[in-house]
């Protein structure tokens, strides 16, 4: 290759320097910012050290607001405690509503049978009561004609 493919290599060089020149400048660029901005940041920082150092720490006596916190919390403690008594007491109302109910189902159920009973017992009562006037009247009826029969046997 002479002297011609030379200069075309160096060209090839050109093309390259010139094509990295834009990457290199925008990192160039980039790290004057990176630069400028932490040159901010310490500025920032200083100011913030200096008006500390004037003000001096800020302490805060949080102190009153845990007296007034732990009472909310023995209130809140308190309160769910009374509504589980409450619940529970609810709870144990229904349970014995419930045992009322079955009972008093039980006892209505066993006085119809005993009120039924009675009925049917008044009722055997009632003829028995007719048999033993029919049966007193037979017998007052007997008597009358045993009376007769004796009477007629006497009288012949």
């Amino acid at each position: 290759m002479g002297m011609a493919g030379g200069l075309a290599g160096m060209g090839g060089i050109q093309n390259e320097k010139e094509t990295m020149q834009s990457p290199n400048d925008c990192l160039a660029s980039y790290l004057d910012r990176v630069r400028s901005l932490e040159t901010e940041n310490w500025k920032l920082e200083s100011k913030i050290q200096e008006h500390l150092e004037k003000k001096g720490p800020q302490v805060r006596d949080w102190g009153h607001y845990f007296k007034t916190i732990e009472d909310l919390r023995a209130q809140i403690f308190a309160n769910t405690v009374d509504n589980a008594h409450i619940i529970l007491q609810i709870d144990n109302d229904r349970l014995d509503a419930d045992d009322f109910r079955v009972k008093y189902e039980t006892e209505l159920a066993m006085h119809q049978s005993v009120e039924s009973d009675i009925h049917g017992l008044c009722k055997v009562i009632d003829d028995t009561n007719v048999t033993r006037l029919q049966l007193e009247t037979e017998i007052e009826a007997f008597k009358e004609e045993l009376l007769s029969c004796r009477r007629t046997t006497k009288r012949k």
